[in-house]
């Protein structure tokens, strides 16, 4: 189910961006799931639950799978490896890089520790990776603006 919601996610935030135009998404996997985020996440839930009712596993299904699979594809070709995703890696590689630090040097700033964890150096590291890599985009960029940037630049 993650990546349902994430493809879906990560289109809507590309166009947000200016990296893809909706009528740069591939017509036929549009064509089979929907041209709104809403409507593909609704069609590949119920796609999902209905097969995987009566595969008694968790399966897509002959039409939605492909489709679901095209949309990374190109996902993956235009937008997360994409030419403007690549010049822009070594400032997402910072943001992140002092998400981390600031979280390390803050510990008391994360989740609680589950019962029973270790609380050694590399359990901080562990954690610090698990926060971030659960983090959304917008959320990741808000923390970091407001780690970073003052307060009366950030309007």
């Amino acid at each position: 189910m993650d990546r349902v919601a994430y493809i879906n996610h990560d289109i809507d935030d590309a166009m947000r961006a200016g990296m893809l135009r909706e009528d740069e998404l591939p017509a036929q996997p549009i064509a089979v799931l929907g041209a709104s985020g809403s409507a593909r996440i609704d069609a590949l839930v119920h796609d999902m639950v209905e097969h995987s009712e009566r595969a008694g596993d968790i399966v897509q299904g002959p039409e939605a799978g492909p489709a679901m699979g095209m949309l990374r594809e190109f996902m993956f070709e235009h937008v997360y490896l994409g030419p403007a995703a690549r010049a822009e890696h070594a400032k997402i590689a910072g943001v992140v890089k002092r998400l981390f630090e600031h979280y390390v040097e803050h510990p008391e700033l994360l989740p609680p520790t589950p019962t029973g964890a270790s609380g050694g150096e590399d359990d901080l590291a562990r954690r610090v990776t698990d926060y971030l890599a659960g983090m959304t985009d917008r959320y990741c960029i808000r923390e970091y603006t407001e780690l970073q940037v003052p307060r009366a630049f950030a309007r």
